[in-house]
């Protein structure tokens, strides 16, 4: 089409001149190609005044001044202002307000947006341990639900603090024996079963980790329970007063005051707003019962302080833990022997009042234009709301480090640097309750973001020790890696000798956190980083009121320092995905992984199943050739990974080039990037995975009844899982296609 324009074009000049001039064609050439050698002029001029253009040597003067940016390290300040007043999802706006004023401040373009969410908020509860008398019952004992205030710590006191309740809770008022059910696992509910422990018409007492809280409270349902009451057992804490350590604040223990607060929403079924899955909750959206999405039971959280009482007085009754459970069974709450109960002379008043509405939540945005928009963007994410007061690690941690690497770039862009590709910054509402700010952005925007988005960066906790973790769609690891080379690790060496001295690969993003829509509902890379709590840490009080400024500056991360590794790191991934010409990824890090992942799960296939027939042969015969098909994509991928670093080396040296070869590779790299922007969403399945359609990644999802942890082949895995022999055939199938795709796509 533009090549018959261009020729009309000549045609109308030649008649202008009255075909005077047999050479009148070559001089309107000549002129075409003057034009031509003016505009390619300019266009390597304006690249090198935006700093785009690397030097011959192969330095990279934009991240050296990045990370010079950052030798300024005011993460403290920004965590102490974000830390110092409450903010759960819908509230907070003044940290609403000045987050917009600080991406202002930093040179953003900035927009606020209300997505309008079905949320609860607490009223009231209580929790009381009831005796049996011969005239009634009897209060023997009731649970404070509260935290200590510490005079040392600002946050721990108030009339602001948020009470002790879980996002998604139902209302109720209940009363019954109890039973201890350990971490409240599926598996744990069906050995309760076999070993003829009842949780029929009774209250679920089960401890904190494992898996994700939301789906605790989904076993007690489905075994029968009226309501849950969940703990954190010192027993799973690396320091413990019970060894001798001091509790929070004069050690490294974690306060027997202490409780989790935190969402039950069936985190693994669909993330976002319970009413309205896979829309966005704005305007006259119709909403759904969301019944099947939350709880209908009452739950609350307790400390350990408060649930000791009440433990105790199942010693003696039911069945010894250590007998059926082993070790696994047993944690070290102090006075408590772990028997399951129930005790039939004690009882439990559980009574939990939440006030449930539509409310509004807000997202805060602010976008740095790239020089080419064509190329498509990267996102920056981070969440803004907390369940206390305070929230140091989980999320401010990740809002402070995000703020550096911004204020770091707005640094860049006085100097007059601008990124190839754009970066938005998001400040997103309500993760806390069920990933509802991104996951309504990514259901609103989805058409534009499979359009035009390279990938999705998540810090979530950037701060809660000082072990690196990072999980990641392979698509990224090949910056990932770079990047860590590049940052020293505040207790020496680098972050990569620190990361890999420990661990050989990324790892699997599941759920939790923002990156959730992204990745597995859009097929759009990602990635979540963010130093964690190990065994030389003081206790993370995780979603306590005790994650607290004073916590973070005083034990967990004085000086700041961790912060300022992470946003060292980040900001260094996102140069990285932005600056490059050409895309810069390793298709054959996602082939490997790929075939790890496939070959693992065939070897678990029942010998029983190998004969069933599929299409001409036999399913044998059907892992036998999607594994050669995973093969010749891993080939393939190692040479058109060889073909885009050239690409980019060329470009790289393009001054050496005459103009007519930089025209044709400019359309070769646009030609690469264009499959490599689109790489991720070849794993896209509309039909998502079995009972669960949200969820359409065939490659990554939340484990079905994990919650946070991933899963690699979902469908594969779940049909192993369930002895589905007709799904398992349809997944080996479905991936089978995928390879012959990717193993075209990528010849």
């Amino acid at each position: 089409m533009i090549l018959d324009e261009k020729d009309a074009e000549i045609s109308m000049i030649q008649k202008s001149f009255g075909h005077q001039n047999a050479n009148c064609k070559t001089w309107i050439r000549r002129l075409l190609i003057l034009t031509l050698i003016i505009v390619l002029g300019f266009w390597n001029i304006a690249s090198r005044i935006c700093g785009l253009s690397r030097l011959l040597d192969g330095s990279n003067p934009i991240e050296t001044a990045f990370l010079k940016s950052l030798e300024t390290n005011l993460a403290g300040n920004w965590l102490e202002k974000y830390t110092a007043v409450p903010h759960l999802a819908g509230q907070g706006q003044e940290l609403v307000n000045w987050t917009a004023q600080k991406f202002e401040e930093y040179g953003l373009k900035t927009e606020i947006e209300a997505f309008d969410i079905y949320l609860n908020y607490p009223l009231d509860n209580s929790l009381k341990l009831l005796s049996k008398q011969k005239n009634g019952t009897k209060l023997e004992f009731q649970a404070s639900l509260k935290e200590d205030v510490l005079a040392e710590d600002p946050t721990t006191d108030g009339d602001d603090l948020v009470p002790a309740f879980h996002g998604y809770s139902a209302s109720g008022n209940v009363t019954g024996e109890y039973v201890y059910v350990n971490y409240g696992t599926k598996d744990d509910f069906k050995l309760l079963s076999e070993v003829g422990v009842s949780v029929e018409g009774k209250i679920a007492i089960a401890r904190y980790g494992g898996i994700f809280r939301g789906l605790k409270v989904k076993f007690a349902q489905e075994a029968g329970a009226i309501g849950v009451i969940l703990y954190s057992d010192p027993g799973d804490d690396y320091f413990q007063e019970a060894k001798g350590d001091k509790a929070y604040p004069e050690g490294p223990a974690r306060n027997p005051s202490s409780l989790q607060r935190g969402s039950v929403q069936f985190l693994s079924q669909s993330p976002g707003d319970p009413t309205t899955p896979g829309k966005a909750s704005q305007g006259n959206v119709t909403r759904e019962d969301p019944s099947s999405r939350i709880p209908k039971i009452p739950s609350l959280p307790v400390s350990f302080k408060d649930v000791k009482p009440i433990l105790e007085k199942l010693n003696g009754y039911g069945l010894d833990c250590s007998k059926f459970g082993g070790e696994k069974w047993i944690g070290n709450l102090p006075g408590f022997n772990y028997w399951t109960g129930p005790n039939p002379d004690f009882s439990i008043n559980l009574y939990n009042n939440q006030s449930y509405d539509i409310r509004p939540i807000y997202n805060v945005y602010g976008n740095l234009t790239g020089t080419d928009p064509e190329e498509g963007y990267i996102i920056i994410g981070n969440h803004r709301d907390a369940w206390i007061k305070g929230g140091a690690s989980d999320p401010n941690s990740g809002s402070a480090s995000m703020l550096e690497i911004i204020r770091a770039f707005h640094e860049l862009s006085v100097q007059g640097w601008k990124p190839r590709r754009t970066i938005i910054f998001a400040s997103w509402d309500g993760e806390e309750y069920a990933l509802l700010g991104s996951t309504e952005f990514g259901e609103k925007y989805s058409k534009t973001l499979s359009a035009q988005c390279l990938a999705y960066l998540n810090v979530d906790v950037s701060v809660s020790g000082k072990n690196l973790e990072i999980q990641a769609s392979p698509f990224l690891n090949h910056v990932l890696a770079e990047a860590l080379t590049q940052v020293e690790y505040p207790l020496g060496g680098t972050l990569y000798d620190h990361y890999f001295e420990k661990k050989k690969k990324f790892g699997i993003l599941g759920s939790g956190s923002d990156y959730t829509v992204f990745l597995e509902h859009l097929g759009i890379a990602s990635v979540d980083v963010g130093f964690t709590n190990g065994r030389t840490d003081p206790v993370y009080h995780y979603h306590s009121n005790y994650d607290s400024y004073h916590w973070m500056s005083t034990m967990a991360d004085p000086g700041f320092k961790f912060h300022n590794a992470l946003a060292q790191y980040l900001g260094l991934v996102a140069l990285k995905l932005t600056e490059p010409k050409v895309i810069p990824t390793k298709i054959s890090d996602y082939a490997t992984e790929l075939g790890f992942y496939f070959n693992s799960l065939a070897e678990k296939v029942p010998e029983g199943w190998l004969k069933a027939p599929v299409g001409k042969g036999s399913l044998l015969d059907a892992i036998i050739k999607t594994k050669e098909r995973l093969i010749k994509f891993d080939r393939n991928a190692v040479s058109f990974d060889e073909y885009t670093s050239t690409l980019q080396l060329e470009w790289d040296n393009r001054d050496l080039l005459p103009i007519w070869k930089r025209l044709r590779l400019a359309f070769q790299i646009k030609g690469v990037n264009y499959k490599l922007r689109f790489f991720e969403r070849n794993f896209v399945f509309e039909e998502g995975l079995k009972d669960r359609p949200w969820f359409k990644h065939i490659v990554y999802a939340a484990g079905r009844d994990t919650g946070y942890e991933g899963f690699a082949l979902p469908g594969l895995k779940e049909a192993l899982d369930d002895d589905d022999l007709a799904s398992f055939i349809e997944w080996v199938e479905r991936i089978r296609g995928l390879a012959r795709h990717l193993e075209h796509s990528f010849s």
